[in-house]
């Protein structure tokens, strides 16, 4: 429409219209008068807290700076080491002050003034291209990640009983079965029989079968991506995701003129989000006509049951699953196999626990013998814990909060270091050991000796799926993808890490594996 492109025009010609469309949140901060209770006032004030000013954070960026180069991990360690367990990182380029806090009674505090509808800005970049750049494709709905307040709720609770319900999800548990052994048998394809080792990438093998599960679950569609003959625009998408996590770490962490200027990167960045838009719009064009042809279906995918609540927001969801589910999940499960394969007395435990649930290797998995994996999700907590998908967890303050000592205002962020606390010695004895024991509780310990004492009793230092109403909406489905690719590749084989070094992972918006990942896969 004639508005539509009005608001289009000004919004491209006006850095103010576009940061207005990015952080529209001020009306959801508390109205009330600022706080004069004693703890506020015998705080220390908001200019105190340590942290480095504007022009100095800037420097730290340029060459020869202290964060040059640096990843998203690499930075907050650096920067934790200069001013301590929280400081202030100033807002550039239109952004607002963050508060980076390691101190887990901050995290408690944070969490329990949030409200119902806590904000947590996502990807300015995403909210940008959906809201401003494509209106005509998202109809202004931007998604769970992007929307906050009101419209945040209407999406979610419209969402949570359809993705957070986990009988609901685990209706799919015969499907994910179905392609976690299709990825086993390809594994088996690719294994050189004298040397156990695989004949291509295997973490790029794993995203295939993230990608393969995702489309399952979202769209009910099956793309082929572990047959000879896969969807060619499955790669391509897959592809383009990766290209999307590094842009994105380029232009929503570091700093950028792009709301000011849209520079030549950040146009191809908008070209990547575009050719997103474009496969996975397709994808579910094609699942919504497939879904008139077969009406009667007893289980219905993600996508027909959001379908019947509001058509925009069922594919805006169902664009976001595509796009959220590939690299997380497939990183994650590269981490927790990683572990078990430089831990063989723990990959054995989880072996005896699966050999009692499937004696016979090619026996489906079920509701009722997937219900006691006790040790099997321990491992999987244990891995991230070590390694979790992102390095803290983000919140907008709503109200005035006193934070290790000083007055933080509403309007402030608030980054919570969780990673780097998980794999502290005082909040989880033997950090650096992987010990899935931890996680087991003792009347579910057979021969698995139970070690509560080694884990935090602060439940808010492990939150590897957020906390609180914006809890992430993925956290069932990635958990019913992982626990039974987990089943089904060690019951079939004993896996060990050939590379000398540790596992490695690059910092964009996720920790991601990457470098020289091999495994060597030998049959049971």
């Amino acid at each position: 429409s004639m508005r539509t492109r009005e608001s289009f025009v000004y919004k491209q010609s006006n850095p103010v219209g576009n940061l207005l469309a990015v952080q529209s949140y001020a009306e959801l901060l508390d109205t009330t008068p600022t706080r004069t209770d004693d703890d506020w006032l015998k705080a220390k004030s908001y200019s105190e807290l340590p942290g480095p000013n504007t022009w100095r954070l800037l420097s730290y960026f340029l060459p020869g700076g202290e964060l040059h180069n640096m990843n998203l991990i690499q930075m907050n360690r650096r920067m934790r080491e200069m001013y301590g367990d929280i400081y202030r990182f100033p807002g550039l380029m239109g952004k607002k002050d963050v508060i980076f806090t390691y101190n887990p009674p901050d995290f408690e505090m944070t969490y329990r003034n949030e409200g119902v509808w806590p904000i947590r800005i996502g990807l300015e970049s995403f909210t940008y291209y959906r809201k401003v750049h494509r209106p005509d494709v998202f109809g202004g709905i931007g998604g769970l990640v992007s929307e906050q307040g009101k419209l945040w709720a209407d999406i979610r609770n419209k969402v949570n009983p359809v993705l957070m319900k986990v009988h609901n999800v685990r209706q799919n548990l015969p499907q994910i079965d179905r392609i976690a052994k299709e990825f086993v048998d390809k594994l088996e394809t690719l294994r050189d029989p004298q040397t156990n080792t695989l004949s291509a990438d295997f973490h790029d093998q794993l995203k295939m079968w993230a990608f393969e599960s995702i489309s399952f679950v979202a769209l009910n569609t099956r793309m082929g991506l572990l047959t000879d003959q896969p969807d060619p625009n499955a790669a391509l998408l897959a592809q383009h995701m990766t290209d999307f996590f590094n842009h994105s770490f380029k232009y929503d962490v570091q700093p950028s003129i792009w709301p000011y200027y849209k520079t030549p990167g950040f146009k191809k960045f908008l070209q990547t989000y575009d050719d997103i838009t474009e496969i996975t719009t397709n994808y579910i064009e094609a699942a919504m006509k497939r879904f008139k042809l077969e009406e009667n279906r007893e289980n219905k995918c993600v996508l027909e049951q959001l379908l019947t609540l509001n058509k925009q927001v069922a594919v805006v969801m169902a664009m976001d699953m595509l796009m959220a589910g590939i690299d997380t999940t497939s990183s994650a499960f590269v981490t927790i196999l990683y572990h078990l394969a430089r831990n063989p007395a723990k990959q054995a435990k989880l072996q005896k626990e699966l050999k009692g649930i499937l004696s016979d290797p090619s026996e489906p998995l079920t509701a009722e013998n997937t219900k006691n994996m006790p040790y099997l999700r321990a491992c999987i907590k244990e891995g991230l814990r070590i390694t979790s998908i992102t390095p803290g967890n983000f919140r907008i303050t709503t109200k005035d909060l006193v934070l290790s000592g000083y007055r933080v205002p509403r309007g402030t962020g608030v980054l919570m270091g969780v990673l780097a606390l998980s794999n502290s010695e005082e909040y989880f004895p033997q950090s650096e050991q992987f010990m899935p024991e931890r996680w087991l509780k003792q009347d579910t310990a057979s021969e698995s000796q139970a070690c509560p004492e080694a884990r935090s009793r602060n439940p808010f230092v492990y939150l590897p799926f957020g906390f609180g109403p914006r809890t992430c909406i993925g956290k069932r489905i990635a958990e019913l993808e992982m626990e039974t690719l987990l089943a089904r590749l060690l019951r079939r084989y004993r896996v060990s890490w050939l590379v000398e070094q540790p596992l490695q992972y690059e910092s964009t918006i996720i920790l991601s594996p990457h470098g020289d990942i091999r495994f060597k896969f030998e049959p049971i």
